[in-house]
């Protein structure tokens, strides 16, 4: 069956070439009880590691059933293993971490013995070498003999036509001794048993045939006792472990080693952690950008919505609207949110804020003090020392910097151009942002909504069809004095209204103007307007009556903002609102020439996530190597007893998918709890949909696929027995 033909192996030193086998010449068939025997370094082990393959053979040649074998590969020479040797190693080489039951039990699954006899051929087979009081006993805890009949009971485990054993009998004592040699005598009459010890008088009874070696010779090669018969061989076809046998062995390496789980999942929670914080802020930061040219208010709390068709809401409509799921509140006057406040602050700049509708003031948000409560109150980024208490002036701006003039001598008071109210700081948020939150009842003030109105509005005088001017922010202040359809003119209006309709003085106070306004919101009003004074103000600005304003700001809600929570709740409403309605989330809006910028930002969050999972890799491996190097040994024996390099490949990497997966589930429990009870993190999981937990998955799993490959490489890079002695 085996048969070498001047064989000759070498070792190679850094300084050194050392022989361990000279030519060696024989032959070994089923059915024969070999004993080799030799003094220490005269190459009994060698000889026994290059006939199971694994150790390789420099010169010569050795026959596996006729067939030569100088031009095997790796996985050849694995497969050889896989499908004819058991192997009783002299230093044991169990698995530690495993029980008794479960050695044996991993060679039973590794060579594909039926699943439904495993548990019982086992059992037999731990019975047999006397091990059945031990049999769920942790490996590590054994003594040396039971150890080695661990080692033994797996080898015959097997079923492999080849037994080779090295110094099997080395650590009992004689009695368990002569049951293991009784044991492999009784194997040996359908196998190939080949056996090394140093003591050929205590197996000489049993033995078939002694074959000698010294300084790398066979010096003596005698064979007592010729087989009657040569049995027909029966070897098993090349076994691949099935998914579940891959996963059932990966599971046990893992919970056998339950520090080592520890640690590994530590870490993975670690860098899972890492990703769903990097990753969930990339989501956040997709789903709300953080500002739009098209909006002045793009608060993430805001929904824009209009009809179709451009006509107005009715009451009903806004009820409706008003109750729909994931919509906290309504304001039925949109141009409000372009508001912006200006607070003028005890050092005398005016800070300009963003405003946003306390409906979106989650408390976590608030740093100090709480949310506002009345028309009156204000909560702000915390700047420019402003203390809970406080009151301060608020001026209305529909631009991000306002109107007015800022004198060079901070000493001097500044001019300040717009509409003003006194507010009180109750609170203030954490956020980079400048951003104000008011009482939703602040929306509802007429001096909110007519600035709003007077910055989105275009007011154009016009003579005759030809001849008009156009003006935008015109200021316009209240005198009930004058008649309806009456306005007044500032003195810069004056000059620009002379100059471009071709009028004098006179006649612009006598001539009929049609006064027109136009808006982004609303639809356009005519009327006839007199302008019958002109009065001293070196702004752009009108006077008109109270009557006459309401005339011309018609306020009828065209244009709605629905409040939500966040960014995932306005694609939740945009979704119901699709059909019947227009609408655009100004957090994300894309406004249409940024489109090139678009793919930029797209092109950089691909570029991000791709330097993410490359530094994750790398931190994944360094933080993992040494957790990993304490399976390695585990896998090397598992290499030696048989298991395709495949497998192995498939086993390691399931255990880190397994690991990072328990670190998967831990952390985004964890951030489930934090959204809804602790607060400590940002709340990201909002914003995720299932491709986005399909992500995350799938980005662990690639991590620990490219980690396993890495930790692989290492695994197969020695020959089996190489790797043995380094370990």
């Amino acid at each position: 069956m085996l048969k070498l033909q001047g064989v000759s192996k070498y070792y190679r030193g850094e300084t050194t070439v050392t022989q361990a086998l000279r030519r060696v010449d024989a032959a070994f068939n089923i059915g024969e009880f070999v004993v080799i025997t030799g003094e220490s370094g005269s190459g009994k082990s060698t000889l026994l590691n290059v006939l199971s393959g694994l150790d390789s053979y420099e010169e010569g040649e050795m026959f596996i059933n006729g067939e030569e074998t100088n031009h095997y590969t790796d996985e050849e020479w694995e497969h050889y293993r896989s499908q004819y040797i058991g192997f009783v190693f002299q230093s044991y080489n169990i698995i530690d971490s495993y029980t008794v039951y479960q050695n044996v039990m991993s060679a039973l699954i590794i060579q594909g013995y039926d699943p439904a006899k495993r548990a019982n051929r086992a059992k037999e087979l731990i019975a047999d070498v006397g091990l059945k009081a031990q049999m769920h006993q942790r490996s590590s805890t054994l003594s040396g003999g039971q150890k080695q009949r661990v080692s033994i009971a797996r080898a015959l485990a097997k079923d492999a036509p080849i037994i080779v054993a090295d110094e099997p009998t080395g650590n009992l004592d004689k009695a368990s001794s002569d049951a293991i040699i009784q044991l492999l005598k009784e194997v040996s009459h359908d196998r190939l048993v080949i056996m090394v010890t140093h003591s050929y008088e205590a197996v000489k009874d049993q033995a078939t045939r002694h074959l000698r070696l010294f300084d790398g010779e066979v010096v003596e090669d005698k064979t007592h006792k010729k087989p009657t018969e040569t049995p027909e061989i029966t070897v098993k076809p090349l076994y691949n472990m099935p998914l579940k046998d891959q996963l059932k062995l990966a599971f046990q390496n893992l919970f056998m080693m339950p520090k080592r789980l520890i640690l590994m999942s530590a870490i993975s929670i670690l860098i899972v952690l890492a990703i769903a914080l990097v990753y969930g802020a990339n989501v956040v930061t997709t789903t709300e950008r953080s500002s739009s040219p098209a909006f002045n208010n793009s608060s993430i709390h805001r929904l824009v919505v209009n009809k179709w068709d451009g006509s107005a809401f009715s009451s009903e409509e806004l009820d409706t609207l008003s109750d729909l799921r994931h919509v906290e509140s309504l304001i039925d006057f949109d141009p409000a949110n372009e508001v912006f406040l200006s607070v003028l602050s005890q050092y005398g700049g005016l800070m300009p804020y963003q405003t946003n509708h306390a409906t979106g003031l989650h408390p976590r948000m608030i740093d100090q003090g709480r949310a506002p409560e009345a028309i009156n109150e204000i909560v702000v980024t915390r700047t420019y020392g402003m203390n809970i208490g406080d009151t301060v002036t608020v001026y209305l701006s529909n631009d991000r910097y306002g109107y007015y003039d800022a004198p060079r001598d901070p000493e001097q008071p500044m001019q300040v151009n717009l509409p003003s109210m006194a507010l009180t700081v109750v609170g203030f948020i954490d956020d980079w942002w400048d951003l104000a939150y008011v009482h939703p009842d602040f929306y509802e003030l007429d001096s909110v909504r007519y600035q709003a109105l007077r910055a989105s509005v275009e007011m154009q005088f016009t003579l005759d069809e030809d001849t008009f001017v156009t003006f935008d922010n015109i200021r316009i202040d209240i005198d009930d004095t004058l008649a309806d359809n009456t306005i007044q003119v500032s003195e810069s209006l004056e000059t620009i209204l002379k100059e471009t309709l071709n009028l004098s003085a006179s006649q612009l106070l006598t001539t009929p103007l049609t006064f027109e306004l136009h808006n982004d919101y609303l639809e356009s009003r005519e009327t006839n307007m007199t302008i019958d004074a002109v009065f001293e103000d070196q702004y752009d600005a009108v006077k008109m009556s109270s009557a006459t304003k309401a005339l011309v700001f018609q306020t009828v809600p065209y244009q709605i903002t629905l409040i939500v929570e966040d960014g995932h709740s306005a694609g939740l409403v945009q979704e119901r609102l699709s059909s019947a309605y227009h609408s655009i989330y100004p957090a994300s809006y894309e406004y249409p020439g940024m489109a090139n910028l678009s793919i930029i930002f797209n092109i950089f969050n691909i570029i991000t996530i791709t330097a993410l999972l490359m530094t994750l890799y790398f931190i994944t491996y360094i933080t993992l190597k040494n957790t990993m190097q304490a399976r390695k040994k585990d896998y090397i024996i598992f290499r030696s007893i048989g298991a395709s390099k495949s497998d192995l490949y498939r086993m390691t990497i399931y255990e880190l998918m397994m690991v990072f997966m328990i670190a998967f589930v831990i952390v985004y429990t964890f951030l489930l709890f934090n959204r809804y009870a602790l607060y400590w993190l940002p709340d990201y999981l909002r914003y995720y949909s299932i491709a986005n937990y399909l992500f995350v998955v799938v980005l662990l799993l690639g991590l620990a696929i490219l980690t396993g490959l890495k930790f692989n490489t290492k695994i197969f890079k020695n020959s089996v027995i190489t790797a043995l002695r380094v370990e």
